[in-house]
């Protein structure tokens, strides 16, 4: 990350905020909850790329969860443009999930029996009634984005594990969020594969896309502005 970078997003009001975020998850024997989250706290500008690293079991995922509100803390706050995002109504939280934030995961959740175009869409289609054509159209431009040109009419079935993950990130491009969660984006990629998605990643980032990415791969964490890594629940580190 070049020094200006750095002088601008350590002055801007952050996206999100998180102040001493704890959670845990009830243990498989019976005993005392497991704690995951042990009071992290962290800030992400807009348009910062934040890459969050560490081994398996240091609590990244679950921090990730936690930032897009796919699940609650224990205790501890979240806010997105200053607004306590765990206070609020899950319809909230669900708008948020809709409009502003969007989450990739390692598995691409695509469904099998729609196109490539209709996955992109599928946050927009309501019952059997056809997506505006406009919305369509976009759909298409997001899919050239990402370079599946000539690709929307495939199933996923006929895609690749790379187009599969591509076009579960023009999903995520598609309603314009102003957030992208990344979860082990490239975790069943080869490596030539991960290295493209990294770029296409790295690209949005660029574009001024705020975008948070949990990663075990220090490589890949270096395509960030900035590495938070985390070890045990708590966050040791962090790398510009």
């Amino acid at each position: 990350m070049t020094t200006d970078h750095t002088a601008h997003t350590a002055s801007a009001p952050a996206i999100i905020e998180a102040r001493d975020l704890c959670k845990s998850y009830p243990a498989t024997d019976g005993g005392a909850p497991a704690p995951v989250l042990r009071g992290v706290s962290l800030r992400v500008s807009p348009g910062e790329f934040v890459a969050v690293a560490g081994r398996s079991g240091s609590g990244k995922s679950t921090l990730l969860n936690v930032l897009a509100s796919l699940t609650l803390p224990d205790s501890g706050t979240v806010l997105f443009d200053g607004q306590d995002i765990t206070r609020v109504s899950e319809a909230r939280r669900n708008r948020l999930r809709h409009s502003d934030f969007a989450v990739i995961f390692q598995a691409h959740h695509l469904m099998p029996y729609l196109t490539a175009l209709e996955n992109v869409l599928l946050p927009f289609m309501n019952g059997l009634a056809p997506v505006p054509a406009a919305m369509a159209e976009k759909g298409r431009s997001v899919l050239d984005r990402v370079g599946l040109s000539g690709k929307a009419g495939s199933l996923p079935g006929a895609l690749s594990g790379g187009e599969q993950q591509r076009v579960a990130i023009a999903r995520a491009l598609v309603r314009d969020a102003r957030v992208l969660f990344a979860d082990e984006p490239t975790g069943s990629l080869d490596t030539a594969t991960g290295e493209a998605i990294m770029e296409l990643l790295a690209e949005l980032g660029r574009d001024g896309l705020t975008t948070v990415m949990v990663t075990h791969n220090p490589d890949y964490a270096r395509r960030a502005h900035r590495t938070l890594i985390m070890r045990d629940g708590l966050m040791v580190d962090s790398q510009a």
